[in-house]
């Protein structure tokens, strides 16, 4: 039990790694500086879309040009900010031809994975208390929750992960297609991706887990069931106190348990006799 659980100590350290990556790829470019301005999704050269900056980047919340090693001309925060260069800068003669034509894809794609990320990030952080619990207390029902919560939350954050790269891989190849140079962020891809790995180690192991409480528990429980058979005689029969055993090996146990627990009255005492003689040693003697 003692392996289990500390086994189980070891996954509770990864869910918590797989939900600061999440927690890390749903914040990126939230703020202008630190660490989250390095975390986009896609850079591209983005020359002559209309009043596009040369070099674009695209964030969760924003686009800002990118130049000289920083950015600048960022346009307004919202969350889920869609990746869509026809809605971002306008209709160009100069944009690959799928960004004008799909564009409802790649506006849909880029923000339902926001979406899916922050229900994922809800789930992980859910299974954090349960987990906890199950290093602690081999509690089937608790590991139970943990493991339903923790395949929630790999099927959302892996949507999110698969939505994401679908929609920057087919932009980039659209500006590669065009002759223009397009990069992926490799953090906010690594960090999602690291996420889904972490996310379906931690469940299986859950998974695992709980059938090993569950197993234990049928275990314990068929113990205690059987605890008040502890005569040392022969148990194909059920009396042998009193010798009068009337049910064979094959009779249910609770026919058994029930007729090892019954009650025989004291054996009635002889008859009491008044003696009318006694010996030569003044012993009485029962009259013939």
């Amino acid at each position: 039990m003692r392996f289990k659980q500390s086994v189980t100590f070891v996954f509770f350290v990864l869910l918590l790694g797989a939900g600061l990556l999440s927690f890390l790829a749903i914040l990126g470019g939230a703020r202008d500086k630190g660490v989250l301005r390095n975390l986009y999704w896609l850079e591209a050269n983005t020359s002559g879309f209309g009043n596009a900056p040369a070099t674009t980047r695209w964030y969760n919340y924003e686009w800002c040009g990118y130049e000289d090693g920083s950015v600048q001309g960022c346009s307004s925060k919202r969350p889920a900010q869609p990746f869509s260069p026809r809605d971002n800068f306008g209709a160009s003669e100069a944009m690959p031809a799928t960004f004008i034509n799909n564009r409802k894809t790649y506006y849909y794609l880029s923000r339902v994975a926001w979406a899916m990320l922050l229900v994922g990030l809800v789930f992980i952080v859910l299974s954090i208390v349960p987990v906890l619990a199950t290093v602690f207390a081999a509690l089937t029902w608790v590991a139970s929750v943990s493991t339903v919560l923790l395949w929630l939350a790999l099927f959302f954050v892996t949507l999110s992960a698969c939505l994401y790269t679908g929609c920057y891989v087919k932009a980039r190849n659209a500006f590669a297609d065009n002759g223009r140079r397009a990069k992926l962020g490799s953090k906010n891809f690594a960090f999602i991706w690291t996420s889904v790995a972490l996310l379906l180690m931690c469940a299986l192991w859950s998974t695992i887990a709980t059938a090993l409480f569950g197993i234990n528990k049928v275990r314990s429980n068929r113990r205690d069931s059987h605890g008040y058979d502890s005569y040392d005689g022969d148990k194909a029969t059920t009396m042998d106190t009193y010798g009068d055993s009337d049910h064979a090996a094959g009779t249910p146990k609770k026919f058994k348990y029930f007729k090892r627990i019954r009650r025989y009255p004291a054996p009635a005492a002889p008859p009491t006799t008044m003696a009318t003689e006694y010996d030569e040693e003044n012993i009485p003697v029962a009259p013939r």
